[in-house]
């Protein structure tokens, strides 16, 4: 193969090896530009250490190699903005829109906009607390906070190390947690389902189990279609894949954020297992200017779920034991692991502290997670504080 062959990707999500597989379907072979190669794990796609959050450093890189580049992406949000960018700068395939991956990195702009067309209400219209404080373009639940009062919020703000235009304040919804996993551009809309989310108690926010697809082909999960298309549809949204995170309340379903990436963790792996869709694939087509799919109707096939297993305290990781024994448990649960022996745990309550996910399948998605949660406490880890 000659010319320029390299399906650029700046990060990713899980399951390399099945992006991987789909541009090599298309004739070309990916490359991921990485912070950490380590995060990825075992895979055959190639994957390239590099200071990913300097774009300088990235537009550098993309004019050194133009010759061999015949694309650059992210199924990410932290990255997408840059990738689309890049595309304009250096005149690859625009299959996105740079304008409207900034508005939607900007969830105070996407609350704004949905205030104004009365799909949200201002959170100033509920004087009653608690609030829920979180960075305006943040991600992977860094910097969310629950506050009670204003002197609480100037509390954060302060002790944050950004200033407080940087945040947007919303209110906290009472209820269960969800995310719709979608895809809409301008042609096609495809709803893949939608992931029970149960998290983790105030004042962290980590997901701690996700399962998918939750009551497929109910009329809960019709109303949740609807109510998702008519956000997107309302605000335009022809990204592609979106990620859009919810609560079920006393009044109705409350937009939590829209996400403009591939559902993160192993949500995509759930979908890829259980429905006739391989969001992988569809993000490698969309880059390469091929259709995404041939088609927009889902088939479903069982239920997947994940537990997160996250450190307790900071240090350095000792040791990980329980792995040998997931085969006792039904459900042909695995083990995904993010982090290893030797590796340093920073911070708490964010995705960087996850050690790893314990996954299982079952005949439906609330069977699954009963399987994950059971295979999930075979799992010990020792972590030595520095």
């Amino acid at each position: 193969m000659t010319g320029a062959n390299i399906l650029l990707a700046i990060e990713a999500m899980s399951e390399l090896d099945e992006m991987a597989l789909a541009a090599r379907e298309q004739g070309y072979s990916l490359r991921v530009l990485a912070e950490d190669a380590r995060y990825y794990g075992e895979t055959f796609a190639e994957v390239v250490e590099f200071p990913t959050r300097d774009d300088t450093e990235l537009e550098n890189y993309v004019r050194d190699n133009l010759s061999s580049i015949a694309q650059v992406f992210s199924v990410t949000d932290t990255w997408g903005v840059i990738a689309s960018k890049l595309r304009d700068r250096f005149g690859f395939h625009q299959f996105g829109d740079t304008a409207k991956l900034e508005f939607f990195r900007d969830k105070q702009a996407v609350e704004n906009e949905l205030i104004a067309r009365g799909f949200a209400r201002p959170s100033e219209a509920s004087q009653s607390g608690p609030k829920i404080m979180k960075l305006r373009s943040g991600t992977g639940k860094i910097g969310v906070h629950l506050v009670e009062s204003e002197a609480a919020i100037s509390e954060v703000v302060l002790n944050s190390g950004h200033s407080g235009p940087e945040f947007v304040v919303q209110d906290f919804y009472f209820g269960p947690a969800y995310s719709a996993e979608v895809w809409r551009d301008t042609e096609r809309e495809i709803f893949f389902g939608v992931t029970n989310r149960i998290l983790s108690e105030p004042p962290f926010f980590t997901e701690k189990v996700k399962s998918f697809p939750w009551v497929p082909n109910s009329n809960w999960e019709r109303s949740v279609k609807d109510w998702v298309f008519g956000l997107l549809r309302a605000l335009d949204y022809t990204l592609g894949q979106a990620h859009v995170e919810f609560i079920e309340t006393t009044e109705g379903f409350r937009l939590v954020e829209i996400n403009a990436r591939m559902a993160g963790a192993m949500i995509t792996p759930g979908i890829l297992r259980t429905t006739n869709f391989n969001p992988y694939a569809m993000a490698v087509n969309q880059a390469l200017g091929v259709a995404p799919c041939s088609e927009t109707s889902r088939e479903n096939q069982g239920g997947f779920s994940h537990v997160s297993i996250y450190a307790d305290r900071t240090g350095t990781i000792r040791n990980i034991r329980g792995i040998d024994t997931l085969a006792r448990f039904p459900g042909s649960p695995q083990w995904f692991p993010s982090r290893g022996q030797g590796d340093i745990i920073s911070e708490l309550g964010t995705y960087k502290s996850r050690i790893g996910n314990v996954a299982a399948i079952g005949e439906t998605a609330s069977i699954a997670q009963d399987r994950a949660i059971s295979a999930s406490q075979a799992i010990k880890v020792e972590i030595a504080e520095d």
